[in-house]
């Protein structure tokens, strides 16, 4: 038995959620725009000293090869850097802690 119609079952999953539910653009390596699912939460490691937001940008890796920590990815036309490790899931998804470049 095959895991190949499972495996092409996920990547049509993957895409169609990229697709339909992105929120906003990328950009890796002056390549071709993809969406992602970008997102911005309140972080809150210093109690009520400090507000600080927590970045998150979710998509198919594939989109990114090679991406790594410290890696620079452009979204919404801002250059964010990569903050945290990068590790896909079994199906290719991922998501990163990102930081706006100053």
């Amino acid at each position: 038995m095959s895991l190949a119609p499972f495996a092409a079952l996920e990547a049509r999953v993957c895409d169609a959620v990229q697709r339909r539910l992105a929120n906003a653009t990328a950009v890796y390596q002056g390549g071709a725009p993809f969406g992602v699912l970008f997102d911005r939460t309140a972080s809150d490691p210093y109690g009520q000293a400090v507000d600080v937001a927590a970045l998150t940008v979710g998509y198919c890796v594939v989109n990114t090869p090679g991406v790594r920590e410290g890696s620079e990815l452009t979204i919404d036309g801002v250059v964010h850097k990569i903050t945290g490790p990068v590790q896909p899931d079994a199906g290719g998804w991922i998501q990163l802690s990102v930081y706006p470049k100053d």
